[in-house]
């Protein structure tokens, strides 16, 4: 048995676009942000609520509720997501796109996949072993997530329109470069 001189190293796959899958999660995370949004104040007042012993009204246990699973939703979509990603690949960066604005939408991909991961452990964390302090951190992520979201946002319309590269398609077409 010989060893190769020059091995061909070992990495994932490049895609021609974003999986199905890929795709679905990346719009169920976007809605799940959303209703985190719509029912975060029912989380405070059931977090405040629990922590001082007092009675909990059944439209606040149930949206706090509903926050703490979708919360858990994000978390487990994002981590699938991210193996999808890197059992896929990822479709290449556009070539009409200027080097600056690939690494800035790596760095805030990179960073809106961090706060995905770590909020929603840092929210169980706080509410499944009632350590306030997680709860703090985890309430600080949310501004941050907001602007790297929007940063987000503004950087897809920027590429569809601005760079011309039909980036958007990808988002919505499972399979397109």
């Amino acid at each position: 048995m010989t060893a190769s001189a020059n091995p061909t190293p070992v990495s994932a796959p490049r895609s021609t676009g974003w999986s199905s899958l890929s795709v679905a999660l990346h719009w169920t995370i976007v809605v799940l942000i959303i209703v985190q949004f719509i029912d975060h104040e029912w989380m405070v007042d059931m977090w405040r609520a629990t922590r001082r012993g007092t009675e909990i009204d059944a439209a606040t246990e149930t949206w706090g509720w509903v926050h703490i699973i979708a919360g858990t939703l994000v978390l487990v979509a994002a981590l699938v997501r991210l193996w999808d990603r890197f059992a896929h690949g990822r479709p290449p960066y556009p070539a009409e796109e200027p080097t600056w604005a690939s690494w800035l939408a790596r760095i805030t991909h990179g960073l809106i996949y961090a706060i995905l991961i770590l909020m929603p452990i840092a929210g169980l964390v706080a509410w499944f072993l009632v350590i306030g302090e997680a709860g703090e951190v985890h309430e600080l992520m949310w501004t941050p997530l907001l602007i790297l979201i929007g940063l987000h946002v503004v950087g897809a319309l920027a590429q569809q329109f601005w760079f011309k590269t039909n980036v958007l398609k990808r988002i919505f077409v499972p399979g397109t470069v």
